[in-house]
This record gives C-alpha cells, structure tokens and sequence, in this order.
C-alpha cells in the first residue's frame, strides 16, 4: 500500500493512501462510459429530433458534443472538488502535494498533460464506425502507465508536472472523522477562537496525533512540543496542557467551521 506522507508546520505527519491502480482503472471506465453515452445520446436522439440542416448541425456539434467531451475531465475535477464522476464513484480524488484541493492551474496543468485521456474524447466517435480503434487508442496510455507504476506516488505525467496525486478519499475520511466531536452544551463558547488560522490539515494532524497517542514518555514529549509550537504560533496563554489543550482545539473548531 502507497502511503504519501505530508508534514505539518507542527510536525504533525499526515497519511494519504495512494488509489489502488484497480481503482483508477475502474473510474476511467465509468467516465468513458458515460462519454459515450452523452456522445451517443446527441447524434442519435437529440440531432435526429432536431432536424439541423448540415451547417447547423456541424455548428452545433462543435459546442454541444466535442467541447464538452474535450472539457469533461478538467470541469468536473473543478467543480467536484478532484473527482470527476467516476472518481467520486470509486472514492477516489486529486490532491496536491500539501494535501489541500489543487488549484484551477493545477487543474488545467494536469489536465494538458494526460494526454492518455484522448481516448474519451476520440473515443465513442470512432468505435461507431469499427470497435477495433479501442485497442490502438489504448496505446496512447502507454507512457502514462509506465510512468505510474515506476513513480513512487503512483502518479501520472500530468500528475508530476502540477504537483498533484490521486488518493483514496475515503482513507482520509477515516482519520478526518475523529476531528468532529459532539458539543451538547447548548451556548458554546470557544476558548481559543484563534484556532481557525490553523488549516483543516492542521487540525487532520492534531485528530491523527490524538487518535494514536500512547501512553509512553516519548509520546508525550512529542506531544508537549506539538502543544508548545502551536501556542506559540496562535499566541495563546493556557494552563491546558497535553491532550486537554488539543482535543479544546478541536471542539472549537468544529463549532466555529459549523456556525
């Protein structure tokens, strides 16, 4: 299992899983899939019930099939936050190397250099005519994948280029779900309001350290120093120490980020 490490201004170590390659794989399929059908859909049904003369229709093929095809990937990933949807569907996304959602050139980037994706946009036009152009188009991913599997983020040429990877979202799910906690009283007041210059990184990492803290002196010591750095950067004075302080943290936030 590939694990991307990304490290806290408190030293804090996140884990993103890698997507497994079936994964990617299987999400590819569902967006061809459904390229496919839009693309069969229009020139089937659509156009037919129309009745275009040829130079409308040719017009209207441009902006209404081949621009949206062309743009498919790169609209949903912005749209979706990473995940087009067939990568929403496998529980997979796009995030850069700080773990945060890419931004619009990192997108754009990515999305100019797969150029293995030609074979949705090309695709569904020509297995009309022969299905055999499936396996040459299949070709063009030949580089992509070799670049996959010999990259130790399993990422792809775009991917390296715009400093981005895709993970397995619901891997991360599972540690970001201890940050939220139960607040039953019922006028919260937060005690350190200053806790929301911290990023959601931040507080993924202080979720993470409390979930796997031990009872050990090293462990401790850690978590003093991770205590320490991040009163000092939010410039807070309290007697809370240790865990008390971080899991206050935490319950400040979730209030705040709910409100």
């Amino acid at each position: 299992m590939a694990i991307i490490t990304i490290n806290t201004p408190f030293n804090i170590d996140l884990e993103f899983k890698v997507a497994a390659f079936s994964a990617r794989v299987a999400a590819w399929i569902i967006d061809a899939a459904v390229i496919t059908l839009y693309y069969y859909l229009m020139i089937l049904v659509i156009y037919p019930f129309l009745q275009m003369d040829e130079a409308i229709s040719t017009s209207a093929s441009l902006f209404f099939i081949t621009l949206p095809v062309i743009l498919y990937q790169l609209s949903f990933e912005i749209m979706l936050n990473g995940q087009t949807p067939g990568k929403m569907a496998l529980g997979i996304k796009i995030i850069d190397r700080e773990g945060n959602e890419p931004t619009w050139g990192q997108y754009i980037t990515r999305w100019l250099l797969s150029l293995g994706n030609i074979v949705l946009y090309v695709m569904p036009k020509y297995l009309i005519h022969d299905p055999a152009y499936f396996f040459i188009f299949m070709l063009v991913y030949i580089p992509d994948v070799v670049v996959l599997f010999i990259s130790p983020k399993r990422q792809r040429i775009g991917d390296l280029a715009a400093g981005t990877a895709v993970i397995d979202a619901r891997y991360k799910a599972n540690i970001t779900d201890t940050i939220y906690k139960q607040i039953e009283v019922q006028h919260y007041t937060p005690m350190f309001p200053q806790v929301m210059n911290l990023t959601d990184r931040d507080i993924n990492g202080i979720s993470q350290l409390l979930a796997e803290a031990k009872p050990d002196k090293a462990r401790n010591a850690y978590m003093n120093e991770v205590v320490r750095k991040i009163k000092k950067v939010l410039a807070v004075e309290t007697s809370l120490e240790g865990p008390d302080f971080l899991r206050q943290l935490l319950f400040d936030y979730n209030f705040l980020a709910g409100r």
